[in-house]
């Protein structure tokens, strides 16, 4: 064993969301958004913020473990900031600063989807039960639990008492899976808070070019199923001349669960899965007619129930005559347009791919808050939905042509593509990186990086 080796490249894979970031602009508008006059950084400000999103989407879980994955393509990427100058980068992200970067994000947000449409295929619209919604765009929100075993700003014991943390709530765009905002909250914050849903989707619905905010699908689970907050979609919709819908889980009380017991068996359609396929032992139907609603709901919405086999996960919770019958109740409130229940249904269930997007998130550095002060930790988000954006670009224009890596966790992307060793060589006054021959992804890399290379901003 012998030392002397030069130009080695750890993660060659990494260069990918460098060059994605530099040549589709995302650099170029947080550089802008976050520049302050009179001071001069030795490191750019735009760059330290994308290289800290790509070290948590090579797996790093600290501001440390960023710049250490960082260094395996330091060959490539040159001199990168240091620990302690990314962390005065997202020290220096107050609630003005993090404002400027919203909009950065949102100005470089049209910039993506108009290479997604420009593509072959187009926009990636959402296609649930065989059937394609063209032209909308789908929403969903859900809150998660972040633990933290400390006495961290915002801390506490959540609703879950096995769990004390943070409770973030998170808004993803269905149709390209990125992150549009994340709301961080203390951990005893509340799962249906109309005021922190309000507020985390106004920055949600800022993110989308406005050509795309005509027509939007809200989703969530039964935290969304307020009179509130279904009321506020409709007003927003009718202040800025929108269509706007909703689908949202309802709570299954008694007076729901006597509608349900009470429907004759005829009038059950048989449920179908996201993919279109008939799931067995499961039916669906519509309640509305057989439900009294409080007042201060919608005028236009209506109860879709389903019934399934009772799982033995659920049973503690079930009720006596679910037990009875050994079938789990299930219902949801929505104004979707159309009597297709079954398709109706599923377009709803299609919103658990929400937490997908979450559990990559938290792959991506949203398990852990790494900052004492709560300020610090929301910044610490905005990396992390900046890293979650960095990989579904990557997939989307990209990887489009592989059906496995097009639809990759964060996981596998690093095991199939951004860990592999290469050499920088220099000939004919060119950097060229060479992987290695029997490298199963080498095709696909070098395919990938060619694809960037043609999406550089215009002047």
């Amino acid at each position: 064993m012998t030392a002397g080796a030069a130009g080695l490249v750890g993660s060659a894979g990494a260069a990918l969301l460098r060059l994605l970031a530099q040549e589709c602009g995302l650099r170029g508008h947080l550089s802008v958004a976050l520049t302050r006059d009179g001071f001069v950084p030795s490191h750019d400000r735009g760059q330290v913020l994308v290289d800290i999103a790509i070290g948590l989407a090579l797996g790093g879980t600290s501001l440390p473990g960023v710049i250490s994955e960082l260094d395996q393509a330091h060959a490539v990427f040159g001199p990168v900031a240091s620990p302690v100058t990314a962390w005065r980068a997202l020290a220096e992200l107050d609630e003005q600063t993090l404002a400027d970067v919203a909009k950065a994000r949102a100005a470089h947000r049209r910039r993506i989807w108009s290479l997604l449409t420009a593509r072959p295929q187009g926009f990636p619209w959402v296609e649930v039960a065989e059937q394609v919604w063209d032209g909308w765009i789908v929403l969903d929100v859900d809150a998660s639990l972040v633990e933290s075993h400390s006495e961290k700003e915002g801390a506490a014991p959540t609703y879950k008492k096995h769990i004390f943390g943070l409770h973030p709530i998170v808004v993803t765009v269905a149709n390209t899976g990125e992150i549009l905002a994340i709301l961080l909250r203390p951990g005893n914050a509340g799962s249906n808070t109309v005021a922190d849903h309000i507020t985390v989707l106004r920055e949600a619905i800022a993110q989308l070019p406005a050509r795309y905010r005509k027509k939007i699908i809200f989703r969530a689970d039964g935290a969304g199923a307020t009179k509130d907050l279904l009321k506020w979609i409709k007003a927003e919709a009718a202040k800025n001349r929108a269509t706007w819908h909703y689908s949202v889980g309802f709570d299954v009380t008694e007076p729901v669960r006597d509608a349900i017991v009470a429907v004759p068996a005829t009038a059950w359609a048989a449920a179908v899965t996201p993919a279109g396929d008939l799931r067995p032992g499961a039916s669906v139907t519509e309640l509305t007619a057989l439900l009294t609603l409080a007042d201060g709901w919608p005028t236009d919405l209506q109860v879709t129930a389903r019934l399934e086999p009772l799982h033995p996960k659920h049973r503690k919770q079930a009720s006596e005559i679910e037990k009875k019958r050994g079938q789990r109740f299930q219902a949801t409130a929505t104004d979707l347009p159309g009597h297709h229940y079954p398709r109706l249904d599923a377009f709803h269930r299609n919103h658990a791919g929400v937490e997908s997007v979450i559990k990559d998130g938290k792959d991506l550095g949203l398990r852990r808050m790494p900052f004492f002060h709560l300020a610090m930790n929301q910044a610490w988000c905005v990396a992390v939905a900046l890293a979650a954006d960095l990989l579904a670009w990557l997939r989307l224009l990209a990887l489009d042509h592989h059906a496995q890596l097009r639809n990759a966790t964060p996981a596998t992307l690093r095991r199939a593509l951004f860990h592999v060793p290469a050499r920088l060589v220099r000939r004919a006054r060119k950097r060229l990186i060479r992987l290695p021959d029997d490298h199963p992804h080498a095709s696909d890399l070098i395919l990938a990086w060619n694809k960037i290379r043609t999406l550089a901003t215009p002047p």
